[in-house]
């Protein structure tokens, strides 16, 4: 009977050999998952980012894109925002956008640009008047640092006191002798916020990114049928502090 050469491996050990590489290859995918799960995050989110596109561009000829959509999804939109949910596509918006030029009729972003520093918000903007079309609109809804600012007037408003006690209500913050005090640094400093605009300082940074018409509005109102009552604030409990603390603008690519 014949005998297997003394120093040539068998199938079978060969098959082992095969099987414990694999194994072993597996084994390291495993620990890189764990140890670098931004890495993989991050392949995960551009791989189903690109699907999300990719169907969403196909299958409509009217595009929308909403930034930092958050929890709420607009019917008909490009829904991004950088920790997608179901439906959404991953979009940091301090980076160029994974879309073609000339490719959306509206962008809109509301309560995004102030998480981001002011060249980030002026990159956004950028971004987003390269992917419009001519012809085609920005919105943007954001905190008002000038309506924040006038709170510490002396002689407030009824509209700013009924603004102060539900504002503070609202985040249960602290309830001190000065609240305006509060609000102002706290809307400066929580919630992420990097940079809190005036509307010159918003207007400004629209005209640096090339938009012309632009104009500025309360939350929820708007001069174009299509753009109203956009913002989930403006139609939520919360709308009287929305439309006290809130500025829209919008702008047009030429």
């Amino acid at each position: 009977m014949p005998t297997q050469p003394t120093g040539v491996p068998s199938k079978q050990s060969g098959f082992k050999n095969v099987a414990a590489r694999v194994l072993i290859t597996l084994a390291a995918v495993g620990l890189f998952c764990v140890a670098r799960p931004d890495v993989v995050g991050k392949a995960t989110r551009g791989w189903r980012a690109s699907n999300v596109i990719a169907d969403y561009m196909k299958s409509h000829t009217v595009r929308k894109l909403q930034l930092g959509a958050g929890e709420f999804n607009l019917p008909g939109w490009l829904n991004t925002d950088i920790g997608p949910i179901e439906g959404q596509a991953f979009l940091d918006a301090t980076k160029p956008f994974p879309l073609p030029d000339a490719s959306f009729q509206v962008v809109s972003s509301e309560q995004v640009i102030e998480h981001l520093t002011s060249e980030e918000g002026l990159r956004m903007m950028k971004e987003s008047f390269r992917v419009l079309k001519h012809g085609g609109k920005v919105r943007v809804a954001t905190p008002n640092l000038l309506q924040l600012m006038d709170l510490l007037r002396p002689d407030k408003t009824p509209e700013q006191i009924a603004y102060i006690k539900a504002k503070i209500d609202w985040h249960d913050w602290p309830k001190t002798p000065d609240p305006a005090n509060v609000i102002v640094n706290l809307e400066m400093n929580e919630f992420g916020h990097k940079f809190v605009y005036t509307p010159a300082m918003l207007r400004s940074t629209m005209e640096a990114a090339g938009f012309t018409q632009i104009r500025q509005y309360k939350s929820g109102e708007s001069d174009d049928p299509a753009l109203k009552s956009l913002e989930v604030r403006s139609h939520s409990s919360v709308a009287a502090i929305d439309r006290y603390e809130t500025m829209v603008f919008e702008g047009v690519k030429p």
